[in-house]
């Protein structure tokens, strides 16, 4: 009888947690602070003097949530992720592809100015190791 009990209490436990998240709450996790639209990004860009980092995933992307987990995830790149504006963008969503340059596969992650000038872009995943060091190679441009 007790054990059927705890697989009650661990079935009410796990369903608690299973609640559905938007995918902005999904996207704003490992610690960093994700903008939720683009607009508002880049107004924020333009107040802070910062380059936005705009990284473009969709649900269901291997390489995306792989991105997210294992090299955005890493508090090395979330400290280093801090000189910029962030804010990741759909591209299942027609108003957010609209703003950003053309592109095809996700993940791609655009460096833009305020202005929504892009000076730089990188597409496919990257270790947390190998986006430091590319990030470095870019602010030291």
């Amino acid at each position: 009888m007790k054990f059927f009990i705890m697989i009650l209490i661990m079935l009410l436990i796990t369903a608690c947690q299973s609640r559905e998240e938007t995918t902005y709450e999904k996207n704003r996790g490992y610690g960093i602070p994700w903008e939720k639209n683009l607009e508002t990004a880049f107004k924020k860009a333009k107040e802070q003097h910062k380059i936005l980092l705009v990284m473009a995933v969709s649900d269901g992307c291997t390489w995306c949530n792989k991105m997210k987990k294992n090299t955005l995830s890493n508090p090395k790149v979330a400290e280093k992720l801090k000189k910029y504006i962030l804010v990741m963008a759909d591209r299942e969503t027609p108003s957010e592809k609209e703003q950003l340059p053309p592109f095809k596969h996700v993940p791609i992650i655009f460096f833009m100015t305020y202005k929504k000038e892009t000076l730089d872009s990188l597409r496919g995943y990257f270790t947390a190791e190998d986006f430091l060091d590319y990030l470095k190679d870019f602010e030291e441009e």
